[in-house]
């Protein structure tokens, strides 16, 4: 009977550490399941609520307030941006898979060779995320639409970031025969977490693609907002009652 496979870190079989941290890797997309969906909901109610037609107001809604004017009259940000980061990193996400396979028969080499061009191919998208945020045609206060729309940004680029650095870490291990044939898990548990990280970048692709202007045509007014001025004078205090004599 063979002797199974032992872990180079632990020194337990393999097996053993990979249904462990199969385990950990499962409870730790469940949590950013979480997180992403409350980011999806979030920018589904606010845009079937249009609070105060505030859903995506125009570039004149915010005069000459340099703080808060668009840089652009239209209040939606192009979609090839979006689709182009989830390209690329599904791609990404399928050249890892090529060197999962080729480890499994034997290639060292060719996992190496793949995870490096994903890496390469991540930093490139991990570009384009900044590139697209900092080109918005609006500012994060621009509106419920543009806020959600930074925030969906935002949580991508830290995914983007967090499959850079296991890329890295993986192809680091392999070159140092940690992650082998025989323990190819933690390579497969990287798999794991970037088809995840597509999926999550697939929703919100979604979301900023088909659901833009509001259809809520006649929102609810909860009052009028007012933007602080510090030029303006303070309002004079209320007279005190004078004592009774």
């Amino acid at each position: 009977m063979s002797t199974p496979a032992l872990s180079p870190t632990t020194g337990e079989p393999v097996a053993v550490v990979a249904r462990r941290n199969r385990l950990g890797l499962t409870f730790l997309i469940v949590a950013d399941f979480s997180g992403t969906m409350a980011l999806i909901i979030s920018y589904t109610y606010l845009w079937s609520l249009n609070v105060n037609n505030g859903w995506a107001p125009n570039q004149q809604t915010f005069g000459n307030n340099d703080l808060l004017k668009s840089r652009s009259p239209l209040p939606w940000a192009p979609d090839w941006p979006f689709w182009a980061i989830l390209g690329l990193t599904v791609l990404a996400t399928l050249i890892l898979w090529l060197g999962i396979r080729s480890l499994r028969s034997g290639h060292r080499g060719g996992r190496v060779g793949a995870a490096a061009i994903a890496s390469i191919i991540i930093l490139g998208t991990l570009a384009l995320q900044w590139w697209q945020i900092t080109t918005f045609p609006f500012g994060p206060s621009n509106g419920a639409y543009a806020s959600a729309v930074f925030l969906l940004t935002a949580a991508v680029f830290v995914h983007l970031l967090i499959v850079a650095f296991l890329l890295l870490a993986i192809t680091n291990r392999t070159r140092a025969g940690l992650v082998s044939t025989e323990n190819p898990f933690q390579a497969k548990l990287v798999g794991y977490w970037m088809v995840w990280v597509c999926a999550s970048i697939l929703l919100g692709c979604l979301c900023t693609t088909f659901l833009k202007a509001s259809p809520n045509t006649t929102p609810a007014n909860f009052g009028t907002f007012t933007l602080f001025n510090p030029a303006a004078p303070a309002p004079s205090p209320s007279p005190s009652p004078s004592p009774s004599q």
